[in-house]
């Protein structure tokens, strides 16, 4: 090292880089060395290329650079910093060992080439302050990041606002759409049974098989309407509760009747497992939960299990009760499930375009609408299946509270 400066070189270049002249300021920097007229990227050696050349393109870009680091054949360090400008004669590049030793290498320089200190003096106070025009920088940046940022926000926030509109005006339509297609739907199904009974020994068997399927058809189409209104009231968040002690076995019995109409349609037989009737007060206490909802719960599980069975299948219904919870269980020996099909089961659409088994549809929100009740009574529901061997769900709902 020599006195008041360090070991280091100054590089002149054209300004496409070429090199024109290489000064050396005390020992210099013996591991790097060039020919005039060549690159001055190749001076750092092959593997340094690219950082070279980077520095290259910083300086044409910002018309100086400080401290540039640019990996070297030289050891141990492997490492040099690069510091230059531009001006009206070319490039004039200082390579030091080590970060902050421009001011020190200038230093030495003064005494050996005054003029080319001269042309390398801007660089000075920037090496003294180098923070200042890069906080000015980055603070002009960051201004006009939190300008644009600002303007975004306000732009998302009037496309959210304008978007809840839409959504709670589309939720309104499909609620009364589903409201008033409900009540005819019921009365189609109830005039068919009721025709059904009426002429009980009267009918051939297409007309009873007509009627039949006028029944299953509107019961059909009233779980669609069910799931509609449950939608867009989960969607609005109004899924309210109207929650009272109420016989569960008696739920499921009548639902298990109302589906059989289906499952007969494709002969599938449900069988149905609860407590002894004798023993229903004291195996199975009434259920703290809303009726309607649990009802629509039995539906989409019931109409699921007959659509995704085989012609000639069965269905098992079994309910039971302990530890302060009624258990509804549901049971198919179908297709089944792939574990893909059992993670995304229970979201909104997850099932749409999974025909049943003779090419019944869905619109995949049965299963999200069941969940959706079965946790607001704070209950859980359950699948386990497996391509081939069925599917099974269960859910748990709250039994009334004893009395102490």
């Amino acid at each position: 090292m020599t006195d008041g400066g360090v070991d280091g070189l100054v590089l002149t270049c054209d300004h496409d880089g070429r090199l024109r002249a290489l000064h050396r300021v005390g020992a210099g920097l013996p591991g790097l060395a060039g020919r005039p007229g060549s690159p001055f990227p190749v001076l750092f050696g092959p593997d340094a290329v690219a950082g070279a050349l980077d520095l290259f393109t910083s300086l044409r870009r910002s018309g100086r650079v400080l401290d540039h680091p640019v990996p070297s054949r030289l050891d141990p360090a492997g490492m040099v910093h690069v510091s230059g400008l531009g001006d009206a004669e070319g490039l004039v590049l200082a390579v030091a060992r080590a970060p902050g030793g421009l001011p020190a290498l200038m230093t030495g320089l003064e005494a050996l080439n005054p003029r080319l200190a001269v042309r390398l003096a801007p660089l000075r106070s920037a090496a003294l302050v180098p923070e200042a025009p890069a906080v000015d920088a980055l603070f002009d940046e960051m201004t006009l990041l939190n300008n644009d940022l600002a303007t975004a926000q306000r732009a998302l926030a009037k496309a959210n606002a304008e978007l809840a509109a839409s959504n709670e005006q589309k939720n309104r339509l499909m609620g009364m759409l589903a409201h008033d297609l409900r009540t005819p739907l019921q009365v189609v199904a109830g005039f068919a049974e009721m025709l059904e009974q009426r002429l009980d020994g009267r009918l051939e068997e297409a007309e009873r098989a007509c009627l039949e399927r006028i029944r299953e058809s509107s019961l059909s189409m009233r779980h669609m309407v069910e799931d509609a209104l449950s939608l867009a009231a989960l969607q609005a968040g109004r899924l309210r509760l109207a929650r009272r002690p109420s016989d569960l076995a008696a739920l499921v019995r009548r639902n298990v009747s109302m589906n059989r109409v289906l499952a007969e349609g494709k002969a599938i037989t449900i069988e149905l497992s609860v407590p002894d009737q004798s023993m229903i007060e004291d195996a199975l206490p009434k259920a703290d939960i809303d009726p309607a909802k649990v009802d629509q719960l039995l539906n989409n599980l019931l109409s699921n299990a007959v659509k995704y069975s085989d012609r000639g299948g069965r269905v098992r219904v079994a309910v039971s009760g302990a530890g302060g919870w009624a258990r509804v269980r549901v049971s198919d020996d179908g297709r089944g499930m792939s574990p893909e099909e059992l993670e995304h089961l229970f979201q909104p659409f997850a099932r749409k375009g999974r025909l049943g088994t003779e090419g019944e549809g869905t619109v995949g929100l049965g299963l999200y609408i069941c969940r959706s009740i079965v946790e607001g009574h704070g209950g859980r529901i359950t699948a386990d299946s497996a391509p081939g061997r069925g599917s099974t769900f269960t859910v748990e709902l709250p039994l009334v509270a004893s009395s102490p």
